[in-house]
């Protein structure tokens, strides 16, 4: 294939799991992906904690999902009879996730943020509906304090957690040194702080001239922004797909500008 992607070697640095969906979007696009997790993901170890939740799931009015983690890590405990309260979610990734288990979100905000959960949720969570909000470890606690501030009772559930992973540290730095990446892709601020964290030690000025960093969303852009990484791509819609859309649109971009100056080298 020969796109703005093509010859383009692009790092992908979100959790194993997660990888492989977006590597092979990328080779579809005519990039070379690599893959260093820089994050890993594990179910929470509070088992009897979740199972308690489920277990008063009627009692509740919201059951509302901030990942689509948290929809895998949450559902395999929940029988098939349960009656669930009204679901809300952050995303459609978290929503698609959500209809594996046969369930529809009452409430999806077209901001695929919490802050644009928020809103959507103002005209609907009334005072007192006792809400269980299921999340990761390193949520950030926005959408938990705007709930109670209009006057629900929350319940915060971790049924994961996400760690930092180095074991790719010195792969990492040798692409970096040998300028073999062209792109590299944060999908969380979590991969964001994990390479910051990596880089502690190293000129990350140096070692990142001439990359193009690539962010998921806002909140992502700015934990890179916040740690002195310049971003070059951050899509309008929060998706893998719009990520990879706003790459070509940008090495595009690159190509014509080239061409008009005479250099075609990007």
């Amino acid at each position: 294939m020969n796109g703005p992607l093509s010859g383009k070697t692009v790092l992908v640095t979100r959790g194993k799991e997660q990888a492989k969906a977006f590597s092979e979007k990328l080779r579809k696009a005519g990039a070379t992906p690599i893959e260093i997790p820089l994050i890993s993901i594990s179910p929470s170890s509070h088992r009897e904690e979740i199972e308690r939740c489920v277990r008063q799931l009627p009692n509740y009015d919201w059951l509302i999902f901030t990942s689509a983690n948290g929809v895998r890590f949450f559902f395999p405990f929940v029988k098939k009879e349960t009656p669930l309260p009204k679901v809300a979610v952050v995303g459609k990734k978290t929503a698609a996730a959500l209809k594996t288990y046969g369930v529809s979100p009452a409430a999806i905000p077209s901001e695929f943020v919490a802050e644009g959960m928020i809103e959507a949720l103002k005209p609907l969570v009334k005072p007192r509906d006792r809400v269980l909000l299921v999340k990761g470890n390193l949520a950030r606690p926005v959408l938990r304090d705007a709930l109670i501030n209009m006057g629900a009772d929350v319940t915060d559930l971790i049924v994961y957690e996400t760690l930092m992973n180095e074991s790719g540290k010195e792969q990492l730095l040798y692409l970096l040194r040998e300028r073999k990446l062209d792109v590299i892709t944060f999908t969380s601020s979590s991969t964001v702080q994990s390479f910051i964290r990596m880089m502690e030690k190293e000129d990350i000025a140096s070692l990142l001239s001439g990359c193009v960093i690539a962010c998921i969303g806002p909140i992502t852009k700015e934990t890179a922004e916040k740690a002195g990484l310049a971003v070059h791509i951050c899509p309008d819609e929060y998706t893998i797909d719009d990520m990879i859309k706003e790459m070509e649109l940008y090495f595009a971009k690159r190509t014509m500008e080239g061409k008009i100056n005479g250099n075609i080298t990007i």
